[in-house]
């Protein structure tokens, strides 16, 4: 029988009756609703968020492809030149199926490699002029791993000197703070732009904000219509993101920590390799066939009642696979003898 009461270490998977919930206890149910991205809301979450970031305005956008496309090719116009250098696991890269290039035109400069975030000396080798130097943090595909500080610093000088709008794809800016120990608007002082996610570390719905200058953000708006941002309404992502802003940024620090104590206990286990995180997420190696170990650790969560990743996936060895763990909301319902008790068992 299928164990519907299953805990999330991770991003919560929600059920329809939670979301519900969620609004009709919150204390922003009141207020007016909000009209094609205007209304007390609207204002209530960029004002706030810009002023976390430290930036001059914010502009609420759906989705953060959206969000980061807009960035992009406000940037581009604004240089009347196509060329963005990013890494070639980033997200935008990666995971969007080269929405920046073949909806916006642009051209991707790629440099990095699979296992680490560029650095300053890759960004100063290159020699063709660029709009826009886009640094995600941390970079989720090679292992949830951020840009050094001092990197960060000369990258953003180097964007200044040659004109070129330096961007932060800031999905988990929220998890990254601890391990800088720097304020959210002091690591967002090196960039021009930054985008944040409403929905991974915050627990939102759904949605994103686009931060910058004003001039910058004014600019934003034109492209957020016609990338089909002007929604009738969007009062649960941003009655859930001003929750999220309420109840879980406080506790993200302590989900980097306690990441730390997890990849710690799973280092002893025979059989895994664990990277140390940087963030609230970290990748785990383990030896074996990937759908035997799937199969298993769907039987395991449904024996356990926990979820601890996604799934396993191959990496270049056939012969070892990778999986995520990240640490969420939900994970003060699992103990880390839990977590070491569920992998002892699947790699027995």
């Amino acid at each position: 029988m299928k164990n519907k009461n299953i805990r999330q270490l991770g991003m919560l998977r929600q059920s329809h009756q939670y979301w519900l919930d969620i609004m009709a206890q919150s204390k922003y149910l009141d207020n007016s609703i909000d009209w094609y991205n205007q209304g007390t809301l609207v204002d209530l979450l960029e004002t706030r968020v810009a002023k976390l970031l430290g930036k001059e305005k914010a502009l609420f956008v759906y989705k953060g492809t959206a969000a980061q496309l807009i960035a992009m090719k406000v940037a581009s116009e604004s240089r009347n030149n196509k060329n963005i250098i990013l890494h070639p696991k980033s997200h935008i890269a990666f995971d969007e199926e080269n929405a920046y290039q073949t909806l916006t035109g642009l051209k991707g400069i790629t440099i990095g490699t699979d296992f680490e975030p560029f650095n300053y000396q890759n960004v100063k080798s290159i020699t063709e002029k660029a709009a826009a130097l886009v640094v995600e943090m941390p970079l989720r595909r090679v292992g949830f791993k951020l840009t050094p500080w001092e990197e960060l610093q000369q990258m953003s000088d180097w964007a200044k000197q040659s004109n070129t709008h330096f961007h932060m794809d800031g999905a988990r800016l929220w998890e990254s703070t601890h391990y800088y120990n720097k304020t959210l608007a002091e690591i967002s002082s090196l960039f021009d732009s930054v985008y944040v996610s409403l929905y991974k570390g915050l627990g939102g719905m759904n949605g994103s904000l686009l931060a910058g200058t004003s001039e910058f953000i004014e600019q934003c708006k034109v492209w957020r219509k016609r990338m089909g941002g002007n929604l009738w309404s969007a009062f649960p992502m941003l009655i859930t993101a001003l929750e999220g802003l309420d109840n879980n940024l406080s506790e993200i620090p302590s989900w980097v920590e306690r990441a730390h104590e997890i990849a710690k206990d799973l280092a002893k286990i025979n059989g895994m390799t664990v990277n140390t995180p940087q963030t609230n997420g970290f990748l785990i190696f383990v030896e074996g066939d990937r759908q035997l170990l799937n199969d298993k650790a769907k039987q395991l969560t449904q024996e356990m009642g926990i979820n601890l990743f996604f799934a396993f996936n191959n990496t270049a060895n056939p012969n070892i696979q990778v999986a995520e763990i990240q640490v969420g909301v939900g994970s003060i319902e699992i103990t880390n003898k839990e977590i070491s008790h569920y992998f002892e068992q699947l790699l027995s």
